[in-house]
């Protein structure tokens, strides 16, 4: 852009000093050449201008000067439109450009107007959301802690009401265990008073239907009251009822929780030797029997189970030695006089097992004798008169003599 304004000056300047030098030369031609004598003279003015055109066409270094100057002129023309042409379309361009941005500029504007119009709608939503929030949230805590007091207080209530529900609920059920407890102490007291001791073979059928109605009471107590609470004692007297009612598997399931709760307790280990006799267990029974006898050394019945046990394992001699204790414990153990006479009968001591007999049959006749009547240990002595005379009922007797 620079380099255009100099060109055009120069194109400039050299057409005008082209023209001037075409004046110059055409004047030149005019005043040299001489008119023809045929040709009328025309005025000098314009005989001069045609002369010296003549001579400048026929001139060729002016001619070639001309034609390269017309040809500069031509190219610094071309140069100047081709620039003025640029210029004009940048400045077309920037005149567009403008014109679009004073077309969109509203348009713009406007954009910009709503986006900064929604903004401050959007600020204004925020800040009126954030405090309605912190108002409904306000409003919410106040309603809630309301509520949860009130809630609070009714359940206090229902809670001091449950409580006073419970505790009478809790009073009569104490007041019911109490009575169930009382209830079963008296079944398990009178069970202790008519249940004779398990070395006895058999209790009286009165005595026996009495046990069977105070077991039988006694489970519906416990199948109602499941919290009912039992002594080893307790157990141990249950283990007797079933024992005389043949229920020999339950009454040893019962000496074993009394052992549970107190091992040395010596009448539940007795009890056990007995059950375990029933249940032909003998070698077992004597155990539980020692165990007894360990626990409580001058427990007579103990002795005469062990006795007894001895006796049916065929060891006699240790069973007299078992009897002998129980009778020095219990000069009047009547059993413990018959065990003796039966295992010296099956010794066939004769004499010592009448002597022993006579002393059981004066303990006890009747048992003493009805028992020796049955009793196959006497097979071999059943010929004797003094037996048949210890064994004979007291009519026959009296009948004798």
């Amino acid at each position: 852009m620079a380099i255009l304004p100099k060109a055009l000056f120069t194109a400039v300047l050299t057409v005008l000093l082209s023209f001037m030098l075409v004046s110059g030369a055409a004047a030149a031609v005019e005043s040299e050449v001489p008119l023809s004598p045929n040709v009328t003279p025309s005025p000098p003015a314009a005989r001069s201008f045609w002369d010296k055109l003549e001579q400048l066409r026929d001139d060729r270094q002016l001619q070639e000067l001309v034609e390269e100057d017309l040809e500069k002129s031509l190219a610094i023309r071309a140069l100047v439109q081709v620039e003025v042409d640029r210029t004009f379309s940048h400045t077309t361009t920037l005149i567009n450009v403008m014109l679009g941005i004073l077309t969109f500029l509203p348009i713009l504007a406007a954009v910009s107007v709503w986006f900064i119009r929604r903004s401050v709608i959007n600020q204004i939503i925020g800040e009126t959301k954030q405090q309605l929030k912190a108002e409904v949230e306000k409003q919410f805590e106040q309603d809630v802690a309301a509520e949860f007091k009130e809630q609070t207080e009714a359940f206090k209530q229902e809670l001091d009401k449950l409580r006073a529900e419970f505790i009478d609920q809790l009073s009569q059920l104490k007041s019911l265990f109490v009575d169930a407890q009382k209830e079963k102490d008296q079944i398990i007291q009178e069970l202790s008073q008519i249940t004779p001791s398990p070395i006895r073979e058999s209790a009286p059928p009165e005595t026996q239907q009495k046990i069977q109605a105070l077991t039988k009471q006694l489970a519906r107590l416990k199948s109602v009251n499941n919290q009912l609470s039992f002594t080893a004692g307790d157990y141990v007297e249950q283990g007797k009822a079933l024992y005389f009612e043949n229920q020999f598997e339950d009454a040893f399931t019962f000496y074993e929780k009394a052992i549970q709760l107190e091992p040395e307790n010596f009448r539940a280990w007795f009890g056990k030797g007995a059950v375990l006799v029933k249940l032909q267990k003998t070698d077992e029974a004597i155990a539980a029997y020692e165990i007894a006898i360990q626990f409580k050394p001058d427990f007579a019945e103990a002795w005469f189970g062990k006795g007894t046990g001895l006796a049916k394992l065929a060891k006699l001699a240790d069973a007299i030695a078992a009897y002998e204790t129980a009778i020095q414990l219990k000069p009047d153990f009547f059993l413990a006089w018959f065990g003796k006479a039966r295992s010296y009968a099956l010794q066939g001591n004769i004499e010592a097992t009448l002597k022993s007999l006579q002393q059981a049959i004066h303990l006890n006749p009747e048992k003493a004798k009805e028992a020796a009547k049955t009793d196959t240990s006497f097979d071999a002595m059943r010929e004797d008169q003094r037996f048949q005379s210890l064994t004979a009922p007291q009519a026959e007797l009296t009948d004798k003599q």
